[in-house]
């Protein structure tokens, strides 16, 4: 904040915003002047770090969730733990390609919204399968979509969910002749 010339006994104040952001991983030194009707003149000085962002599964065996076989009409949870190795909270949100091929599938992934992970803290993935009804073997992509940086694959899901299907081979059922009683 800049302090301007006093009008009427007061001083007025002026936010001027400085927005960082670094193209590589190095440490920034940068000076910026501000001048003030060519009266008075003000050195400040700009100071910042571009670090690597390093968000990424606690177990990197867990890159695969296979929910296997699941009969129709269960309901089976894994759970999925993902670290921020970085030095600075990182915001994301967990994606897919197409969103609407989870819910097809009987797939929902918790949390839901944009979290934000603190450093070396763990947040656990909650991936629920319920399906209603058979279906064929699946493998869908989870996305990690870094605020303001990257979307990249964060595991994959597979599973195929079976169930026992009865049917009449004909529609008709002959008695042929039938004595009463």
């Amino acid at each position: 904040e800049a302090l301007l010339p006093a009008t009427k006994g007061k001083e007025d104040k002026l936010a001027i915003p400085i927005i960082f952001t670094p193209r590589e991983i190095k440490k920034y030194r940068e000076v910026i002047w501000f001048d003030f009707n060519g009266i008075y003149k003000v050195e400040v000085e700009i100071k910042g770090e571009g670090i690597p962002m390093n968000l990424e599964l606690v177990d990197p065996e867990q890159h695969i969730v296979n929910f296997g076989i699941v009969a129709k009409g269960a309901d089976v949870t894994k759970t999925v733990g993902i670290i921020n190795k970085s030095r600075k909270p990182v915001a994301f949100a967990l994606t897919s390609e197409n969103p609407e091929d989870l819910k097809k599938n009987w797939l929902s992934i918790t949390p839901t919204e944009l979290s934000v992970l603190k450093p070396n803290k763990v947040l656990p993935i909650e991936v629920r399968f319920n399906p209603s009804t058979r279906m064929p073997e699946f493998a869908h992509d989870i996305l990690l979509d870094i605020k303001g940086n990257e979307t990249r694959k964060l595991f994959t899901v597979q599973g195929v969910a079976h169930g026992i299907e009865l049917k009449l081979m004909e529609e008709v059922v002959e008695f042929g002749s039938v004595v009463k009683g």
